[in-house]
Formats: C-alpha cells, sequence, structure tokens
C-alpha cells in the first residue's frame, strides 16, 4: 500500500463568490499561506469554540437572519433552509455569548 500524505483528514469542497477567491487568494500569498491551511485554522477555531470561532458562526447566523427578515432568497447550499432551524436553538445560539 501507499503512504497517504492526508491520512485520517477528510477533504471538503468549497465555492467561492471569483472575487471573494481572488482577494483570498491575494492575500494569503502575502503571507506565504495556502487556502488550506487557513480553512483548516478557521474550522479548528469553530470546534475549540474560540472566540474568532463563536464570532463567525454568529455572523452567519445574523446574516441569514437579517436576509430571512428582509426577504432575501437563501443562498444556495445543500443543507435545510434557514427557516427549518428550530427557533428554539437559534435562540439558544445567538444569546449564548451573553452567558459567557
Amino acid at each position: 500500500m501507499g503512504h497517504d500524505l492526508f491520512q485520517g483528514r477528510k477533504s471538503i469542497h468549497v465555492s467561492l463568490e471569483k472575487n471573494t477567491h481572488f482577494e483570498l487568494r491575494t492575500r494569503l500569498f502575502k503571507h506565504n499561506i495556502s487556502m488550506q491551511e487557513i480553512f483548516d485554522e478557521c474550522a479548528k477555531q469553530i470546534v475549540e469554540d474560540t472566540r474568532f470561532g463563536k464570532n463567525i458562526i454568529e455572523s452567519i447566523v445574523k446574516r441569514k437572519l437579517q436576509d430571512a427578515l428582509e426577504g432575501r432568497p437563501k443562498r444556495s447550499n445543500n443543507r435545510g433552509s434557514f427557516n427549518e432551524i428550530d427557533s428554539e436553538s437559534l435562540y439558544t445560539m445567538i444569546n449564548s455569548d451573553k452567558e459567557d
């Protein structure tokens, strides 16, 4: 059997807007950081429940809530729609910061 460099890793596919992809690639290039490294670090911050990780999640939840309130179409994904989120879970998520 050959040596698997990514043993114990899970691969994902991420779709970004072209301008976002370009700007991200440019900024990371300036610091000699790969997209793999940045997404891996973001995922770790979320999993480790750091302030940065919480801020990312809260930002997305707030944007989705605002989009829903303003009647904007949801962004395409393969998951359930924002409206399918349990309202009690959403309330808990948004207010969990206040309890820390």
